[in-house]
């Protein structure tokens, strides 16, 4: 059996999180080890696994081992008020990381050795914390670990 990366979604978490982080000026970013319940500053961009599943194929007589994951970037943008401001907020946040995502055309992604993008889409969601709406987008990323 080949394993060709050694890529974790620790590694791979923190690496989407402090590009995305720096690069669209986000006032705060979490990766998957610093998420909290409540939400002191806005608007905030939080990155975290949601699923994943390993394939193994065979090709002339080797093994390679081939890892999808699923990885979620949330956009809380502003506490629910009315939807004109809320989405005065949310819009410009969602093309920011929509740029920097685009602007991904590495052969690996952010820089990580063997991990490359599959699909990715996103939707408006209103976030619950601590019994508070917050107006948000999640970006769903599947990704492909080689």
């Amino acid at each position: 059996m080949v394993t060709l990366s050694t890529q974790t979604l620790v590694a791979i978490c923190d690496a989407v999180e402090s590009h995305l982080g720096d690069a669209t000026g986000i006032a705060r970013s979490q990766s998957y080890d610093e998420l909290t319940e409540g939400m002191n500053t806005t608007p905030t961009l939080a990155v975290y696994p949601q699923s994943g599943a390993t394939v193994y194929q065979h090709t002339f007589r080797q093994g390679v081992r081939i890892t999808h994951a699923t990885i979620h970037i949330d956009i809380i943008a502003k506490q629910r008020a009315d939807l004109k401001g809320d989405m005065a907020v949310l819009v410009p946040l969602i093309d920011a990381v929509q740029t920097e995502i685009e602007k991904e055309r590495e052969a690996y992604l952010f820089g990580l050795d063997g991990v490359q993008w599959g699909d990715w889409r996103w939707e408006r969601v209103v976030f619950v914390m601590a019994g508070i709406e917050y107006i948000g987008a999640r970006f769903f990323m599947d990704l492909t670990v080689y």
